[in-house]
C-alpha cells in the first residue's frame, strides 16, 4: 500500500469545498477546482493503523461488521467478505442491532426459520396466499439480515463505510461501546470515531481500495 496507489484509486478526491465539515480540515492537503483534495501521506498512515487495530482484533477472535449501505458500498462488501467469517450490513441500517440485538436477534431466527421452510417445502402447508405473503416476507428479510444472519453476538467492532450516511451506524456503536472504524469523506464528523480513514467515500474504485486492505488484515 503506497500514496500512489490511494492515488490511483481515486482516494483523494473529497467534496467540493462548500460542501464540506471544518472538524476534516487536518486531513486536507488543498483544494483543486473546488473540491477538497486530501493528504494521502494521513490517509495511508491511517489505513496502515486501522490494518494493525483489525489484525489484533482477528488475533482476539472477534468479530467484525461492515456497514455500507450505499450500492457501490454493498456490492463491494459482499465481494470482499466472501470466505470470510465477518458480517456486513448493505441495507438501511436497523436500529438496535447494536443497542439490542437480543430483539433483532429474534427477526433474524425469523428469517432463518422461514428461509428453511421454503428450502424443505414445509412452507407448502400453508395456502397459496398465505405461502405469496410468507415469500414476500422472506424476499424483505434477506434483503435486510442477510449479512448478518450468522452473528449471534453483537460484534466487538463495526467498519462504516461513509460516515455521513450511516451516522446512526456510528452513534449506535459508541452507546454500544463497540470499536468505530470509518471512511470519512471531507464532508464527514470525525468526531467519536476511533479509527478515522480519510479519504474519497463515493467513488467505487477508492471504496474498494479500502476495503479489500481492511480485510486483508483480517485474513492473515
Amino acid at each position: 500500500m503506497t500514496t500512489k496507489d490511494l492515488f490511483a484509486n481515486n482516494a483523494h478526491i473529497g467534496h467540493k469545498t462548500s460542501n464540506w465539515n471544518p472538524k476534516m480540515k487536518p486531513y486536507i492537503h488543498g483544494k483543486v477546482n473546488g473540491v477538497h483534495v486530501f493528504d494521502l501521506e494521513q490517509t495511508e498512515a491511517a489505513l496502515e493503523k486501522t490494518k494493525q487495530f483489525l489484525a489484533a482484533t482477528k488475533l482476539k477472535n472477534a468479530k467484525v461488521l461492515f456497514v455500507g449501505t450505499k450500492p457501490q458500498s454493498s456490492f463491494v462488501l459482499k465481494k470482499a467478505l466472501e470466505g470470510t467469517n465477518h458480517f456486513a450490513m448493505c441495507q438501511k441500517w436497523q436500529p438496535g442491532l447494536l443497542t439490542n440485538f437480543t430483539e433483532i436477534r429474534k427477526r433474524i431466527d425469523y428469517y432463518l426459520n422461514l428461509k428453511s421452510q421454503f428450502e424443505t417445502g414445509e412452507i407448502n402447508k400453508y395456502t397459496k396466499k398465505e405461502i405469496s405473503e410468507y415469500k414476500k416476507d422472506l424476499n424483505k428479510l434477506a434483503k435486510v439480515y442477510e449479512g448478518v444472519a450468522e452473528m449471534r453476538k453483537r460484534p466487538e467492532v463495526i467498519v462504516v463505510l461513509d460516515a455521513v450516511v450511516d451516522r446512526l451506524a456510528v452513534e449506535e456503536a459508541k452507546k454500544a461501546g463497540v470499536g468505530i472504524v470509518a471512511v470519512a469523506d471531507s464532508n464527514a464528523n470525525p468526531d467519536g470515531i476511533d479509527y478515522v480513514i480519510p479519504a474519497n467515500d463515493d467513488a467505487v474504485e477508492s471504496i474498494e481500495y479500502i476495503v479489500n486492505e481492511m480485510v486483508s488484515a483480517l485474513k492473515k
